[in-house]
């Protein structure tokens, strides 16, 4: 078969190609390809050009504010916020996620939401919101958006870089990311499982809100998702509410016109809207279609005055936004909308931002309850920390069903100078030769801005990140401290004993509550800027991530063989991912995607965009009310049924047998089952079985049995024996099927077959001495006469002779 190759590519070759000045750009599939063609001198002409422009770049950026405020202080709060979201629902409807985007449709939303709450309304408002005035408006927020993150990034990093010649340039791209990901990026969980995390965070809870707020959490639960569904599928059902208004309208309307004394269309207006029930539907489609009742809290959910209170602002009334001083007005400050969701307008509490809503409502209940009762902070965290404690062992649990689990693990072990102490780690899981080290942290992020305060989101990742690495990977110390080491429960007491020779694969999970995953998945990348998670490679991921690895995987095998591709992507400093998601999403296209990262050149720049689109679109069918299909990888049916036939078994080793299969790539997996379907076919035509045989980096054979052919696990080891022996190979992978009548796959057996003990020429000679043996006797057979292509082949197989050796 020739080499191995794990991740199916023969060597990439870029889709489009573009170079314009000093950018040389290209895209492979998903994959964009950055390259800078500058010379040393034309780098710092730029540079230089850069710095000179700073200043104007930042008083142009503090023009754009000042003009965004002048207009937000004039302009009717409720008819911007109306257009914005109507718009954006139109947009994401009709064009997409990435249209949407592009467009900065969002920030029509959170934006203008975040300056109402900033900005104090002009004594002379206008009453009407005129198409001029809205695209004003649109266009410099969009232009705000575009200076900070283009013109200002470069023009400050090269500003700083001229002020101090030894920047720290990783901190600075840090910081760049940041920034970035802090003015754009929205929406830290998919829409089906909103409900569902806060659900399993506020439960805790819920005497204390019954306490302060009169609601217990389910039903507080419940209310906010009612918001949810009003913001997602409020505008179609409001669309197909003016439509059947329309109907019948029109069919009253007909009625009508047959009655004596409607002679005009004024008079038969008037007799219209005498039907209180059709008044009471216009008055139900316009007052959400024209006014603002779609997002009216009161109108759409039973939450308590106080609560609503709380998370309301009035126009005007949050002061930091706009203070004076550096960034007044941008969206590098914290933004109103991550404090309070709603604001209040014409005496009406209004939700248009469900984004910032359910991305920080957690924390935002969190500082109400600690604020109003402060004797409660400690039992919070130390409730929210048991059930952060608790959530990663019920997903793990679906993940992996069957598997065993300790939890807080206690150990007696010298990690330096002096005596013994007890350490502890938060559990282990043990599914099949996998053991998964679990760290957990329930402490909340910063919620202060990058550009504000770096130092915050620095330390943050240290407790969030470093932390839970550091205690894992002492774990695996302890574990390699020797053969067989003690684990003990929170009283000392010994539960088990575990060695590390069990297990395959070991893998340390660093879990937090809050879904920083822009950070979390460039965990292993960002020693650079101090946080060092250690040499051994750490899985750093939120509960939310969690949960969606719960509903895509659905079978345990496969998920463990996306973990040992993961992590080996967390020790590749190519694969650069901004959010955990990426990483399943080019599993799925590129199977050892750290090894297709690798093929690039090394000074290449590497941006992945749009592999998690598969996940998007896998949760855009469930809240659409879809049957969704689950995203996997391209793979023939007869690889995918002994997976799945592995799954199902509780073999030892298992994990082990799936992984080699889904190691393979695309050419390799289809050759595979292309010479099943074959032996199976040959197993019945010729009687005896054809055993595959793939050299290269990791040689293998594939021998099928079936009801034609009964397994003889003697006869496969003898012949992959002499394979070894024969090609001076230092092992090959056995894999034997058993298949049943209906070529249905029944059973799987493998093992490494090697010449441990074993004389390679007597494994030769024996194999040989076997082949001649048969054929002498088939030689004999025919000398004789006493063969027909009916009789039992000499050969020993039991077969009628045409069917054996004949053919």
């Amino acid at each position: 078969m020739g080499k191995r190759r794990k991740s199916g590519v023969t060597g990439p070759k870029p889709d489009d190609y573009f170079a314009s000045g000093p950018l040389e750009m290209a895209r492979f599939g998903n994959t964009m390809v950055m390259r800078s063609r500058l010379t040393e001198s034309q780098h710092q002409a730029m540079q230089a050009r850069m710095v000179e422009q700073f200043p104007q770049v930042v008083a142009e950026i503090d023009a754009t504010v000042a003009r965004i405020v002048d207009q937000i202080a004039r302009l009717p709060a409720d008819r911007l916020l109306h257009r914005g979201w109507w718009e954006f629902a139109a947009l994401a409807i009709t064009a997409g996620s990435a249209d949407v985007e592009e467009a900065g449709a969002l920030r029509m939303i959170d934006y203008v939401q975040s300056m109402v709450a900033a900005v104090p309304p002009a004594v002379s408002q206008a009453k009407e919101l005129t198409d001029e005035d809205w695209a004003t408006l649109q266009l410099d927020i969009r232009r705000l958006f575009e200076q900070i993150t283009i013109n200002y990034q470069s023009c400050l990093t090269a500003t700083r870089k001229t002020a101090d010649p030894n920047l720290d340039m990783a901190l600075e791209e840090f910081r760049f990311r940041a920034e970035g990901m802090w003015m754009h990026v929205r929406g830290e969980r998919y829409q089906p499982h909103e409900r569902i995390a806060l659900a399993d965070l506020l439960a805790p809870h819920s005497d204390v809100f019954e306490r302060l707020f009169g609601i217990d959490a389910p039903t507080l639960v419940a209310e906010f998702d009612k918001i949810l569904v009003k913001l997602t599928s409020g505008a179609g059902e409001a669309m197909l509410a003016m439509k059947q208004f329309q109907i019948d309208s029109v069919e009253r309307m007909e009625k009508l016109a047959e009655l004596p004394g409607i002679d005009t269309i004024e008079a038969l207006r008037e007799k219209l809207w005498d039907d209180p029930d059709l008044a009471a539907q216009r008055d139900s489609v316009m007052g959400e279609v024209v006014g603002v009742d779609l997002f009216d809290i009161a109108k759409i959910t039973s939450l308590p005055a106080a609560l609503v209170n709380e998370l309301t602002w009035n126009p005007g009334e949050e002061g930091s936004f706009l203070a004076p001083g550096k960034f007044a007005g941008w969206p590098l400050r914290i933004w109103p909308t991550m404090l309070r969701p709603f604001i209040r307008l014409d005496d009406r509490a209004l939700c248009f931002d469900m984004w910032s809503l359910f991305d920080n409502i957690y924390r935002a209940l969190q500082r109400i309850v600690c604020r109003l009762e402060p004797s409660y902070r400690e039992t919070w965290n130390s409730r929210q920390k048991a059930v952060t404690e608790e959530l990663p062992f019920a997903y793990f649990a679906k993940l992996l069903p069957g598997m065993r689990r300790f939890d807080a693990v206690n150990y007696l072990w010298k990690s330096g100078a002096g005596k013994p102490q007890w350490h502890e780690c938060d559990g282990l899981i043990i599914y099949d030769d996998h053991l998964f080290v679990i760290e957990v942290k329930a402490g909340a992020f910063t919620y202060t801005s990058p550009a504000t305060d770096l130092e915050a989101h620095l330390s943050s990742l240290k407790g969030l990140l470093e932390a839970p690495a550091k205690q894992g990977t002492r774990f695996l110390d302890y574990l390699e401290s020797a053969e067989e080491v003690a684990i003990a429960n929170n009283d000392r007491i010994e539960v088990a004993r575990i060695r590390r020779a069990d297990f395959r694969h070991v893998t340390v999970v660093a879990i937090t509550l809050d879904a920083f995953t822009e950070l979390a998945a460039r965990a292993q990348h960002l020693k650079a800027v101090g946080i060092n998670v250690g040499a051994r490679p750490v899985w750093s991921l939120s509960i939310d991530d969690l949960r969606v690895y719960a509903d895509l995987f659905d079978n345990p095998l496969t998920f463990l063989h996306f973990v040992e591709q993961r992590m080996l992507a967390a020790q590749n400093e190519r694969v650069d991912l901004n959010d955990e998601v990426d990483h399943f999403g080019l599993y799925l296209a590129q199977n050892n995607y750290a090894q297709f990262a690798s093929e690039f050149a090394p000074k290449d720049k590497l941006n992945f965009n749009g592999f998690r689109t598969p996940v998007d679109e896998f949760y855009a069918s469930i809240a659409y009310g879809e049957t969704p299909i689950l995203p996997r990888q391209e793979m023939p049916d007869r690889i995918a049924e002994i997976v799945e036939v592995l799954a199902r078994s509780d073999k030892l080793g298992r994990s082990q047998a799936a992984s080699f299969l889904l190691d393979a790539g695309g050419e390799l997996r289809a050759s595979v089952a292309d010479g099943i379907e074959n032996q199976l076919e040959g197993n019945i035509r010729l009687g005896r079985q054809r055993p595959l045989m793939f050299s290269g980096e990791q040689p293998f054979s594939v021998c099928t049995s079936s009801q034609a052919v009964p397994r003889d696990a003697n006869k496969a080891l003898e012949y992959v024996r002499s394979l070894v022996a024969a090609n001076g190979e230092e092992c090959r992978f056995l894999i034997e099927l058993e298949y049943d009548a209906d070529s249905v796959l029944r059973d799987v057996h493998w093992q490494h077959v090697s010449l441990s003990g074993i004389a390679p020429a007597s494994v030769v000679l024996a194999h040989i001495e076997g082949q001649k043996l048969r054929r002498v006797r088939l030689a004999n057979a025919r000398a004789a006469g006493k063969i027909g292509v009916n009789s039992p082949c000499p050969c020993g197989s039991g077969k009628k002779y045409k069917k054996c050796c004949r053919s």
